[in-house]
């Protein structure tokens, strides 16, 4: 399964989270490199937004030859490489994939964690969502790691994850953190979150906070799309498209035959 995008660090800024694009920027962190980002909500659509120069060649080869030369890199002392192997395996359909993103959630290096992370909420691994919830609660999981699980578990929109998301936002202080569970809570979709999310609504000191949680409650009561919802109906439209415009140009033409056989 693969399933938008949009939140923390242009979180910030009043607009930009009208209609969050669910967990994207994880490539321009402050201080840990290229792989990690104020905003892992952006990153998670920009993943699916594009395939990149080296995901476009690693499509031509065999999923068994990807995966070999991807576990052979993942061994590399240098994290970027690491990192780098990591994207081949983005668009890979493959049993195995999975498997190689959840150990690659224990790397020892942040940015190689937080990218497994990303991809995994990218690729809607609900496979990955009991091992996120575990890390999520762990003492040894950094702050920023813990945003990107909390934007993965919304993208992937597992119900599994509405009590640990739940628990997150109960304790976290800082706005981008709320700001992304409610979001990640809106996405889900459980019922559960229904009576927190409305004292958010009430009581959190941050307008964009209780912004999203209003419309996280309009999600779950079925006013508002989810992501996902608005993703497929966009990929709907597109596969119509053609139908739509062929139709188009037959209408003129008929249109055209009439006026020429008056």
């Amino acid at each position: 399964m693969l399933k938008p995008r949009n939140l923390f660090a242009a979180f910030v800024l009043a607009g930009a989270i009208s209609a969050p694009q669910f967990a994207l920027a994880q490539y321009g962190g402050q201080g840990l490199g290229s792989a990690l980002s104020n905003n892992p909500m952006v990153h998670q659509g920009n993943m699916r937004a594009g395939i990149d120069d080296m995901t476009s060649r690693a499509a031509k080869e065999t999923p068994f030859k990807i995966i070999k030369d991807v576990k052979l890199g993942l061994k590399d002392a240098d994290p970027n490489v690491r990192v780098a192997e990591l994207n081949k395996l983005r668009y890979l359909q493959d049993a195995e994939v999975n498997e190689i993103l959840l150990q690659s959630m224990s790397d020892r290096d942040i940015r190689v964690k937080v990218k497994a992370i990303d991809i995994l909420g990218a690729r809607e691994a609900n496979v990955a969502v009991p091992a996120m919830n575990s890390m999520l609660f762990l003492r040894s999981t950094e702050a920023i790691v813990k945003l990107h699980l909390i934007a993965a578990l919304g993208r992937i929109g597992d119900a599994q994850a509405a009590l640990p998301v739940i628990q997150y936002l109960s304790v976290e202080q800082d706005e981008r953190g709320r700001g992304t569970a409610v979001f990640a809570l809106g996405e889900i979709g459980s019922d559960q979150a229904t009576p927190i999310l409305t004292k958010v609504v009430a009581e959190d000191q941050s307008r964009m906070v209780r912004r999203l949680a209003q419309e996280a409650l309009q999600k779950i009561g079925g006013e508002l799309p989810t992501e996902h919802k608005k993703e497929m109906a966009a990929q709907v439209n597109k596969d119509l498209q053609p139908t739509d415009q062929k139709l188009a140009k037959l209408r003129e033409m008929d249109l055209k035959m009439q006026e020429q056989e008056r």
